[in-house]
């Protein structure tokens, strides 16, 4: 069986497609990249914000969010945080910068939209529950929370206390005192207000007014308060006053109930005895010792019909003792239960006059039960009830201190937090008086704050683990017992270290005075002689400052144990302690980097280093932030200049906290008038993308100069701790054009050194309309640095000012991560780094090269692949000379045959083709005939290839494979045209061939004979 088998040739593909798709990603993040750095970050104008009068306060930011949105060139704003807003004087806001400045008044809080503001911070306190028509009064206390007041009338203000009832309102005022700080209103209620039958409500509220001249320092007040009223509380109206009293068991038959309310000198007071229906016995003796200055008066039966009573005194050097002898004088009712107390005796009792001496003293009286049988002085069975005697009838313990809340900065500090607490007792009359004797307290949970001994103040050492919003601290004093809640907010460390800048490079051209920091550069042979004079004048390289800043969030966690945190402000709000931490700050390697002030950090020589905060109580770190200094070369692309002609503040309060204050100050830029003294604010942009205010530099390290068209219209300013300042002749109408450049400082400017490292421009009054050729540009933008051959412009050099309170910059970090370097000391690094600056390429025409320069290649790679592809494939056509398309075409035959002894391969035999017209099939006989096949026209026979397969004994299948194939045009054909090239196949027998030849429609047996002999007789 023959069978034709086909080759196909694979398409080629190009590798343009993937690097097509890859290099058009690429260039879209080159451009996602270039927007991401378009804005170099946000800037603001210097100013110097500070609270005056204001002892405990904070600085408060968003996360991410400084300097806020609304800040720009010309002005700032800053969030503070007052937790004690109302000290001795209302706290002033300052805004500066130098030679202008400004301060306000800070705004009162409003607890609520509709509400006017109040200078006061008051803390309101009910005495009373419940009131009764027995004693109808509602006694309110009013404290001063969180200040510190001058001494003397006329300073503190009046508290009204209003009770809105149905029936009508009611209302009365008090002074505060100097010495406490704090009053009673004691406000009598109407009758008609209390109902006979029910309990009802009458709201209180108070407001604050000025003291005036009228009964008790206070004037009339309104009838109605309207909404400007805060809300204290509610009190009840009940019919009757329930009585107060205390019951203690004597044993288990006998109950003692006693009054739980001070008594005065000279007051008659009772005390009950309860008996069991279940008691049988007959005769109770009771033994009371008192002490003197306390009488025992009477003992009345309350059954006189049950009981009879007997009464002895015993006056002794110390304490006087009284036997009541109680009998029975007849049974117990049969419907009472057993268990039931019903009152059997009252013992009266009397206090002397003057037992007191003006102060609240205790009686101790001691109770004894004896019966039939027991020794007299048995121990069995006592009591000792204490009695409050005093002068004043105290109504309640009150705690008062100075604030409520407490920020816990002692783990940052190692300095413990104090809040001073007071106790005060109110009486009947509404006067206050300060408890110092014989006082206990206790807190709650010692882990987020504790008491000290003498029970005068809270504090938090720094030890505490936790913060928590309402923990209590208990008081008390004789029986009088009382709470203080308060809030800490405790520090979530670690700390947050904000760099402006996380890596600091050196400043192409820039040298400043001072010896060389750091590793020292190494002696060439042979020096240049201006390298020489650099090196001797002791000038150094100027590395990048960033401005550093601490920052850490405050919560509170829960009083059950919850993992849910309360925080200051809000989750997203960090307070700014750098105040605090700064003289725990070090900067790890010093030979790195140094912390000036702990707010500057300055690059020293290149390196890798971190700065760390560390625990003044532990050897703990509270903090730490990595930094590198890096001897990469950047330049100063431009100054953007601000003039500050003056300066304007506004406040206004936040909503995240009563204690917030929100300070915004701009500078004031209208044209100046004759003479009129300017200072520049300055900000350098360099070419990393990061900006720096000028005032993070070293006053003395930076050399700048101011020029203007007109020679006369600048002259230099006094010396005022501003970072530059001149004084303006006067601008006019369209403005004055100032022009402003960077220079090293004079002991390093040398030759080409005094070619400015940057400069800018700026506009004194409004600048001129847009024309096609302006003579200097508006607004700060970039412009060409001056040099010595100029136009003759005057220039007006100074050095810098502002040493005063740095400054930070405090936009986006930079970008962290590059290596170390060093110094380069060639001539020509020297050379190139006092190059002027170029002018800088805006990020969107750097985008737009990317994207050309990226599709460029593209089209490059797509040409080369092209020719390669031609080169490739041109080598396999066909010659010139191909065959007739009508002659066959070659194929490849298969042969399936039997093998019935071993055979030998003999292959690539050639013998004469057939007759022409003849066709044979590719069979062998066993004897070595060989079959040709027919070829194509002017084809020769390829190498060929056959597989046999040999098996041990019978008849063995074996196939074979012929492949036919056109010779090289080159090669000279060795047969006549369209004699067949055949590829001899040896076969088994006669049968064999029979039985494939079959298969070719040769069935006839003359045929077949007829063939099996041309096959002979041809081998």
């Amino acid at each position: 069986m023959c069978a034709r088998m086909e080759g196909r040739a694979a398409a080629p593909r190009g590798p343009c497609g993937p690097w097509l798709c890859l290099l058009v990603a690429l260039a879209l993040d080159v451009v996602r990249v270039d927007g991401d750095q378009d804005p170099l970050g946000p800037v603001y104008l210097p100013a110097a914000l500070e609270l005056l009068d204001a002892p405990e306060h904070f600085r408060v930011q968003q996360v991410g969010r400084y300097p806020p949105a609304n800040s720009s060139l010309g002005s700032r704003s800053e969030t503070f945080l007052l937790l004690q807003p109302w000290p001795r004087a209302q706290p002033l806001l300052r805004a500066s910068y130098p030679p202008f400045a400004t301060q306000q008044v800070v705004p009162p809080r409003v607890t609520e939209p509709h509400q006017k503001p109040v200078p006061w911070d008051v803390r309101a306190v009910s005495v009373e529950v419940a009131v009764t028509p027995a004693e109808p009064h509602a006694r309110v206390l009013f404290h001063l929370k969180g200040q510190d007041w001058l001494p003397g009338p006329g300073n503190l203000p009046c508290a009204r206390l209003y009770a809105t009832h149905p029936a009508g309102t009611a209302h009365r005022a008090c002074r505060f005192q100097t010495s406490l700080g704090a009053c009673v209103v004691e406000l009598g209620l109407p009758s008609h207000w209390f109902s006979q039958d029910s309990t009802t409500r009458a709201e209180l509220a108070y407001t604050l007014e000025p003291a005036a001249q009228g009964p008790g320092g206070c004037g009339p007040g309104e009838e109605d308060p309207g909404e400007q009223a805060l809300p204290v509380g509610s009190v009840e109206l009940r019919p009757a006053d329930p009585p107060q009293y205390q019951e203690v068991p004597l044993d288990e038959a006998v109950t003692l109930r006693v009054p739980d309310v001070p008594v005065r000198p000279g007051q008659l007071f009772s005390a009950t005895l309860l008996l069991r229906h279940n008691f049988t016995a007959s005769v109770l003796t009771l033994r009371i010792k008192v002490k003197k200055g306390l009488h025992v008066t009477a003992a009345r039966p309350a059954q006189p019909t049950l009981w009879t009573s007997k009464l002895d005194r015993f006056k002794g050097s110390k304490h006087h003792t009284t036997l009541i002898t109680c009998h029975r004088a007849g049974p117990t009712g049969p419907d009472s239960s057993p268990l039931e107390l019903s009152e059997f005796l009252w013992v009266d009792f009397l206090v002397d006059n003057g037992t007191s001496g003006g102060m609240a003293v205790t009686r101790p009286v001691t109770w004894q039960l004896e019966y039939p049988g027991q020794a007299p002085e048995a121990e069995k069975d006592k009591m000792v009830w204490e009695i409050l005697v005093s002068e004043r009838d105290i109504r309640a313990l009150i705690p008062l201190a100075k604030a409520e809340e407490l920020v816990n900065t002692a783990p940052l500090t190692g300095v413990a937090r104090r809040v001073p607490v007071r106790l005060v007792t109110v009486d009947s009359e509404g006067a206050l008086v300060e408890v110092t004797e014989h006082i206990g307290c206790e807190s709650a949970n010692a882990q987020v704050l504790q008491v000290s001994e003498a029970c005068d103040a809270v504090f938090v050492t720094g030890k505490e683990n936790r913060g928590a919003r309402g923990v209590r601290v208990d008081f008390w004093w004789r029986r009088l017992r009382a709470s203080l809640r308060l809030t800490v907010w405790a520090p979530l460390l670690p700390l947050r270290i904000e760099l402006t800048d996380t890596t600091l490079e050196q400043v192409r051209g820039w040298r400043v005075p001072g010896p060389a920091e750091g590793a020292q550069e190494p002696e060439a042979a042979a020096v240049a002689g201006e390298e020489a004079e650099r090196r001797a004048r002791g000038c150094r390289l100027q590395y990048q400052r960033a401005g550093v800043r601490f920052l850490v969030p405050f919560a509170a966690h829960p009083l059950d144990g919850g993992r849910r945190l309360t925080h200051l402000l809000g989750p997203d709000w960090l307070l700014d302690v750098s105040h605090l931490v700064a003289p725990h700050a070090r900067v790890q390697d010093p030979r790195v980097a140094s912390l000036e002030g702990g707010r500057v950090l300055v690059g020293l020589e290149p390196g890798i280093t971190s700065i760390e905060v560390r625990s003044p109580l532990s050897d703990s770190i509270l903090g730490e932030q990595a930094l590198a200094v890096t001897d990469d070369k950047v330049s100063v692309l431009e100054l953007r200049v601000q003039p500050v002609m003056g300066i304007s503040l506004a406040l206004s309060r936040g909503t995240a906290h009563p204690g917030e204050v929100i300070a915004t100050c701009w500078a004031q830029s209208a044209p100046p008038a004759p003479n009129q003294e300017v200072a520049l604010s300055l900000w350098l942009s360099f070419s990393d993308h990061t900006l720096a205010p000028a005032e993070l530099y070293d006053r003395h390290d930076l050399g700048l100069s101011v020029s203007a068209e007109e020679p006369s219209a600048v002259l230099p300013a006094k010396e005022q701790g501003a970072q530059l300042g001149v004084v303006v002749s006067g601008a006019g109408t369209e403005g004055l054009p100032l022009h402003v450049s960077l220079h090293p400082p004079e002991p390093c400017r040398r030759g080409r050194h005094r070619v400015p490292l940057a400069s800018g421009t700026t506009w004194l009054g409004p600048p001129p309309a847009p024309t096609p050729a302006p003579a200097l540009p508006s607004g700060p933008a970039w412009s060409s640095p001056a040099t010595e051959e100029g136009t003759g412009e005057e220039r007006v050099a100074g050095s810098v000012g502002g040493s005063g309170g740095v400054r930070g910059k405090f936009e986006r970090a930079g970008e962290a991560g590059k290596g170390e370097e060093t110094e380069a000391p060639e001539e020509d690094g020297e050379e190139e780094e006092m190059v002027p600056a170029p002018k800088r390429v805006t990020d969107l025409e750097l985008g737009m090269y990317a994207l050309l320069g990226i599709f460029c290649l593209a089209i490059l790679i797509f040409l080369v692949n092209g020719v390669v592809f031609v080169l490739r494939y041109q080598r396999k056509e066909p010659p010139e000379s191909a065959p007739d398309p009508a002659s066959p075409q070659p194929h490849n035959w298969v042969w399936l045959g039997t093998d019935q002894e071993e055979l030998s391969r003999q292959l690539n035999q050639q013998s004469p083709g057939p007759l022409k017209g003849e066709r044979g099939c590719p069979c062998e006989s066993g004897g070595g005939e060989t079959l040709r096949a027919p070829a194509p026209p002017g084809g020769t026979t390829s190498s060929s290839s056959t597989l046999a397969r040999k098996e041990a004994g019978g008849r063995r299948k074996r196939v074979e494979f012929v492949t036919f194939a056109p010779a090289p045009p080159a090669q000279p054909p060795e047969e006549p045209v369209g004699a067949p090239a055949v590829q001899s196949i040896l076969v088994a027998g006669e049968e064999d061939i029979r039985w494939v030849c079959e298969d070719m429609g040769l069935k006839d047996p003359e045929e077949l004979r007829s063939y099996m002999e041309r096959i002979r007789g041809s081998s």
